[in-house]
């Protein structure tokens, strides 16, 4: 029987999970962007309804010669559209909510306008997500997962990848200015919730998206290599990457106080993260 057939939830939360994927590599770095939250606090409505348009009409291109689900046609393209904006815009309302720049007390054109524009980026990247990674290729080699496999090799690998992967992202964000307003603006609440945020990310991009299908199909993994203690270590490297990227940049100083310090790196640890899992999938 068709596997799509047999388990068709299970097919269709893979299929978001990549879209989600696709959204947060692809649209991240403009979540952390100033000029975006104002753009979108104070833009004229008929403007952003231009916008979301347009996004419509360019994720409706996108979705037609890709597309995050197989099949092609004018159909199943519109269908794709309004499920990839529709990823755009709880993907940015998640980050949004818990980066602290929209809250129930805001006006509701402010957190309409900031959805709006945020979507756009990570509707665009949800559409492109089998693209940019296509699914079903072996971090561990084209001879399937347990040819040549050594849990302490694949150990190091991860690990590397994940701090390429999250030096590429962090170091863009690092030396700005949002980091240390995102971390004097968020509660402890909201930076738990961070917390949960990325490590959730991080693992829906490798093990729930399918872009790798031999991420949990290795007969004998080593204890690094199992989906939560590897999302864990891989968090661990991430929150390493996001201090030392904070540290060289002169944006932390070490004599200050702890939660000060830790806040700033939780906060930097999110993209760290999406770019850590990007290139575990990627190397």
């Amino acid at each position: 029987m068709d596997d799509t057939l047999a388990h068709p939830w299970r097919t269709e939360m893979t299929v978001f999970a990549r879209a989600f994927s696709g959204a947060f590599l692809f649209g991240i770095p403009l979540l952390f962007t100033m000029e975006m939250w104002w753009i979108g606090a104070y833009a004229e409505p008929w403007k952003l309804v231009l916008l979301l348009g347009l996004t419509l009409v360019a994720n409706l291109g996108l979705t037609y010669f890709s597309g995050f689900r197989p099949g092609h046609g004018w159909g199943q393209a519109v269908e794709q559209t309004i499920e990839a904006v529709s990823v755009g815009v709880v993907a940015s309302a998640v980050v949004l909510i818990v980066l602290n720049r929209i809250s129930v007390a805001d006006p509701l054109d402010s957190i309409l306008g900031k959805i709006i524009v945020q979507s756009v980026p990570l509707s665009i990247g949800a559409s492109l997500s089998s693209v940019v990674f296509s699914p079903g290729k072996d971090r561990q080699g084209d001879d399937g997962p347990d040819a040549d496999y050594h849990p302490w090799k694949a150990l190091f690998n991860d690990l590397g990848a994940t701090a390429i992967g999250g030096v590429f992202l962090g170091v863009s964000i690092a030396p700005t200015d949002e980091i240390v307003m995102l971390a004097a603006g968020m509660s402890w609440l909201h930076k738990a919730a961070l917390v949960a945020l990325s490590l959730l990310i991080g693992y829906g991009v490798v093990f729930v998206s399918g872009f790798d299908r031999t991420s949990m199909k290795v007969d004998n993994p080593g204890p690094f290599q199992r989906p939560l203690t590897e999302t864990t270590a891989a968090y661990v490297v991430s929150l390493l990457v996001a201090a030392l990227s904070l540290y060289l940049f002169d944006r932390i100083d070490f004599t200050e106080p702890f939660h000060s310090v830790m806040s700033q790196v939780i906060v930097l640890a999110l993209p760290t993260t999406v770019g850590g899992a990007a290139g575990r999938i990627a190397v």
